[in-house]
């Protein structure tokens, strides 16, 4: 007998999405009591999932196909670790050739390099002016940091532009809902810039060091020993740009959840599994990526209910990592959630191995956590709020601090 899904009451309900964010999906599962709920989104039919079986479902390829068509979140890039949810970019390039040849273990090594060395910089600028915009200041030494670690000539007078433009690509939407002029013109100058560097590059006219990622990748050559075409090349290097720019998210969400919980410090200071946890939890709590979107590829039926072809499908990650039946208080920062969940490798070879295979961007968010916790900062009279409507998360009004210590916390 085929279940009916259930449909929230309405004709459309875009406005009620660009109120309420990506929060509108688990708002309205709640409500209803369902983990998949049929409902219209500028003006197009789709069915929201947020159960955790349902991830399996929209991931399998014979089922349903990426759709990109919305906020780019495809299913495609839809990955689960300990029971968390999230959007990760660059395993999407590792089924790719050149990935594996350039995106080796040393780079990892020289990326996670690079960001030390950013931050040891930044530090030492916070002595002298120590009131800052922390999502401004992450935003910008990321931007440094990436361009750096692939090769990309950045000049001191185009930080603010370019990171500007990145931020905007990285943006995918806004409370102003889908501001797609704003970010292809943001798209459209960075285009023609890489495209102006590869072919300076090739011409010889500039030089870049033989083992960045972008002279590797401007002289790979394919199977039929072709070097990649220009367009090729820029698209590849915007997503990588894309993936380590957001990952500033991260670590902004990092330091709030230390300022929201002063209680951890000391603990994350000496334990180590717990800085897993705590990452972990970040990443839970706040999932800056909220949702996947999927069509099917054929008629399907899934738990007594009818999917029609080419169904709009959205996997909600926010919800799942939120979900009230898989997480006791799912709405409270609790990282000791994960101390059952989570493998302690102790130390040695079997801590070695584990590290080799981390995700980059929890081994990135871990060096960032380690100079966190070796700063002390004072948040005048604020509460640190995030709009749904935003994609990626961030603060709705920036996050101004004042830097006033550093003091030595073992490296992470």
């Amino acid at each position: 007998m085929v279940k009916p899904i259930v449909q929230d009451k309405g004709m459309d309900h875009t406005i009620d999405f660009l109120r309420d964010g990506y929060f509108y999906f688990s708002k309205r599962m709640n409500e209803y009591q369902e983990d998949v709920i049929g409902s219209r989104i500028f003006g197009r039919k789709l069915v929201m999932l947020r159960a955790e079986e349902a991830a399996d479902l929209v991931k399998d390829t014979a089922k349903f196909k990426p759709e990109k068509s919305i906020f780019e979140l495809s299913t495609s890039l839809l990955r689960e670790e300990n029971g968390l949810f999230y959007l990760a970019d660059i395993n999407h390039h590792q089924e790719k050739a050149w990935f594996q040849e350039v995106f080796s273990a040393e780079k990892r090594e020289e990326l996670e390099a690079i960001i030390r060395q950013r931050w040891e910089e930044r530090i030492e600028a916070w002595k002298i002016n120590p009131s800052i915009d922390f999502v401004t200041e992450m935003e910008e030494m990321w931007v440094i940091a990436v361009c750096n670690w692939l090769g990309i000539p950045i000049r001191a007078n185009n930080l603010k532009q370019r990171t500007t433009d990145i931020q905007e690509f990285v943006q995918l939407f806004s409370k102003y809902g889908f501001n797609r002029w704003k970010r292809k013109q943001a798209k459209n100058r960075m285009e023609k810039w890489l495209v102006f560097l590869v072919r300076q590059l090739r011409a010889g006219r500039i030089h870049v060091d033989e083992e960045k990622i972008l002279s590797k990748l401007a002289w790979y050559e394919d199977e039929s020993g072709q070097i990649l075409q220009t367009g090729k090349v820029v698209q590849e290097l915007l997503l990588l740009i894309r993936t380590f720019a957001a990952s500033s998210r991260w670590v902004v969400f990092c330091q709030i959840a230390l300022l929201e919980n002063p209680g951890l410090r000391d603990r994350l200071q000496v334990d180590h599994q717990y800085v897993d946890c705590f990452i972990h939890e970040v990443i839970r709590y706040y999932s800056i990526t909220p949702f996947a979107v999927a069509k099917t590829q054929e008629q399907l039926f899934w738990k007594d209910m009818f999917f029609d072809k080419n169904q709009l499908v959205l996997f909600d990650i926010h919800g799942a990592n939120h979900h009230p039946d898989k997480w006791l208080q799912p709405d409270l920062f609790q990282p000791d959630r994960f101390l059952d969940i989570l493998p302690d490798f102790g130390e040695g070879a079997a801590k070695e191995l584990a590290s080799a295979n981390e995700n980059i961007t929890m081994q990135l968010m871990k060096v960032s956590l380690s100079y966190l916790l070796r700063t002390d900062w004072i948040a005048p009279n604020q509460t640190f709020t995030c709009s749904g409507t935003e994609i990626p998360a961030r603060p709705k009004n920036g996050m101004p601090l004042d830097f006033y210590h550093q003091s030595f916390v073992e490296d992470m």
